[in-house]
């Protein structure tokens, strides 16, 4: 009996000691980060009566480039704070906000667990070895507890449920929570294209524009109202406002320090990004076959995607390695066999590089470690096909890896 009841305990009590640790950690570790220059003081002015002018909030030329979703508990979070009277102690503050949103990591933490038993085959044991690999993963701790980037669980999290929904059929659902997604922060598109891709290379048009449309819906309700409002700064905010920064480096520009090509992308680097990715994921869709919504082949078509990011963007940051550190574990853990296996570099070169850019590591190394987890991920997916072809008679497209969506 009293094995039972320590089995049904044990996992809150590990939430509570992962909620708390994070919150102690922003307390230890404290230093002013974007939470403090940019979204505890949109919350302050949405609380003052000005909720749909929380972009005119700038520090010199840098502004916040999230979107508004976060943006609900953190106020509701920042309501409470200034109701005890704590709102002066900066540091106290921040923790208590990393410590609120790490509930959305541990929504996050369970479904990636389940992604990883859905595209086993299998459920997967949720062991605190398990949880770890996605709640104390590099990339997300230093998001979260050095940047106060509290948006990242949460639209990971979202983007898993999108991934999920669409593996089961329900693409209003999943282009729903894509909108949303798309309302914490525009790098959302690059999640979303391999999405998009599978749907086009399998021909299913229809469920393409329904995913596309009802996405487009959500987020252009939830952006609609600040745009009437105040629409100059919301486009400046979230559009046209990086082309103005400078680079600050740690990606492969760093080798173009003078010339066209970095006036080029000084302003123009988004699309570079996005070029690439298109081609990149394009590649790998062709190549190894269009797959269904939550195999592990679509995690690792995620995790190429968005790795384009800190790989090629001016100015590069340890929480841009989130996305794909996160979306390279599930693609590692859910392959079957043992985990022992050379896919683990992926996502450990991922942390690698998050580290490298919090330490100050020279840009053409963190741009080295990013593109060699891309290569792996792109030769596994390339790979598929070669196996496909060589595959002996008789053998189905479930046994060869080359699955088609239906």
């Amino acid at each position: 009996m009293a094995w039972h009841i320590h089995r049904r305990v044990e996992p809150y009590l590990l939430a509570t000691a992962f909620l708390a640790g994070l919150a102690l950690a922003t307390l230890a570790c404290w230093s002013r980060s974007d939470l403090d220059l940019f979204r505890w003081p949109m919350a302050e002015l949405a609380l003052h009566g000005h909720p749909l002018l929380i972009y005119t909030v700038h520090a010199g030329i840098w502004r916040s480039d999230n979107g508004p979703l976060s943006l609900l508990p953190l106020t509701a979070v920042a309501a409470t704070v200034n109701a005890l009277g704590w709102q002066a102690d900066a540091p106290l503050c921040d923790a208590i906000v990393i410590g609120v949103f790490g509930l959305f990591a541990l929504a996050l933490g369970g479904e990636a667990v389940r992604a990883v038993g859905s595209a086993r085959g299998h459920p997967l044991s949720r062991s605190v070895i398990s949880w770890s690999a996605f709640l104390l993963a590099p990339p997300l701790c230093l998001g979260m507890v050095t940047y106060g980037h509290t948006e990242l669980p949460l639209e990971l999290w979202l983007i898993l449920l999108t991934v999920r929904q669409l593996g089961r059929g329900r693409t209003s659902v999943a282009g729903c929570l894509l909108g949303l997604a798309l309302l914490t922060q525009t790098a959302v598109l690059l999640a979303a294209l391999p999405l998009v891709l599978i749907l086009l290379a399998s021909r299913r048009f229809r469920a393409t524009i329904v995913l596309l449309g009802t996405a487009a819906i959500v987020a252009a309700a939830g952006l609609l109202p600040f745009l009437l409002a105040d629409g100059r700064d919301v486009i400046a905010s979230l559009v046209t406002y990086r082309g103005q920064v400078p680079a600050l480096g740690g990606s492969l520009w760093v080798l173009f320090p003078q010339g066209p090509v970095a006036a080029f992308v000084q302003h123009d680097d988004a699309l570079v990004v996005g070029a690439v990715a298109v081609v990149l994921t394009g590649l790998a869709v062709r190549g190894g076959g269009a797959t269904v919504p939550g195999s592990p082949r679509v995690y690792a078509l995620m995790a190429l995607s968005t790795a384009c990011l800190p790989l090629l963007a001016k100015s590069v940051w340890s929480y841009y390695l989130v996305d794909p550190c996160t979306f390279a574990t599930i693609w590692w853990l859910a392959r079957p066999g043992s985990v022992e296996n050379r896919r683990v570099c992926a996502p450990v070169l991922f942390a690698i590089a998050a580290v490298g850019l919090l330490v100050g590591a020279d840009g053409v190394c963190v741009a080295l470690a990013i593109g060699s987890a891309m290569a792996l991920l792109l030769a596994d997916l390339l790979g598929v096909t070669v196996r496909a072809t060589t595959a002996e008679p008789g053998r189905s497209d479930c046994e060869t890896g080359n699955v088609n969506l239906g």
